[in-house]
């Protein structure tokens, strides 16, 4: 029981934490009126919600705040009484910022450096917290603290959701409306250079990379959770 209480207090303080930097980030982006250069992924406001990076961080966010409110009630009643539903949103929403992480890394700061940039210039100011430190407390808080209830491979299928939904989005706006008509910028490059065929490819990709590290997460938080 003493483990149980221990990782409800490091799960709730993971989770606030969370809750403050997206805050933060997002407090800072609408402090703004200025529409920066959408590859430096700097546009402000509302425009900001155009990027899965800051979408994802905002759903990781939301459900954190449930969680909290959970964590308190164990903590003050002695408890360990999570909704089921809760641990799969945590799930989603854990595989969406990973996947935020991992194409940051393997992916968009490479591309980003034969364009000029620094490598590490995806890790600065509010992408700091959006791309690294953010989906880091997310995962560690999901598979080492947070063993609410086993995660199905059913259920895994959910985690494609909001990628198959963005995918969408962004197809709509980057290549059927298109920038000049008042649609999106390629700023995620998903059309390598132009080629508007791309995007399905990139988008069937994104998801194959999504279920699997939905998989990677649920059988590390399903092995946590047998040891409780």
């Amino acid at each position: 029981m003493e483990k149980i209480r221990r990782n409800n207090v490091v799960s709730l303080i993971m989770n606030i934490c969370i809750v403050l930097f997206t805050t933060h980030c997002m407090i800072e982006t609408f402090r703004t009126d200025i529409v920066r250069d959408p590859k430096w992924f700097g546009l402000s406001g509302i425009h900001s919600l155009r990027f899965f990076t800051v979408l994802s961080n905002l759903f990781v966010a939301i459900v954190g705040i449930v969680i909290i409110v959970y964590a308190i009630k164990n903590l003050i009643h002695d408890t360990n009484n999570y909704p089921k539903w809760l641990t799969l949103l945590k799930h989603i929403s854990t595989t969406a910022v990973t996947l935020t992480f991992v194409t940051v890394v393997f992916f968009l700061a490479p591309t980003y450096v034969t364009m000029g940039y620094s490598y590490f210039d995806m890790f600065t100011g509010n992408n700091f917290y959006m791309h690294l430190v953010t989906p880091l407390l997310a995962i560690i808080s999901f598979v080492l603290f947070e063993p609410l209830h086993q995660v199905t491979t059913k259920n895994n299928f959910w985690v494609l959701l909001p990628v198959a939904l963005y995918s969408i989005m962004y197809f709509v706006m980057v290549v059927l409306v298109g920038e000049e008509n008042g649609g999106w910028a390629d700023f995620y490059n998903f059309t390598f250079g132009g080629h508007n065929w791309a995007i399905p490819l990139s988008a069937t990709g994104m998801l194959l990379v999504t279920f699997g590290l939905g998989f990677l997460l649920l059988k590390l938080h399903n092995k946590a959770n047998k040891k409780m």
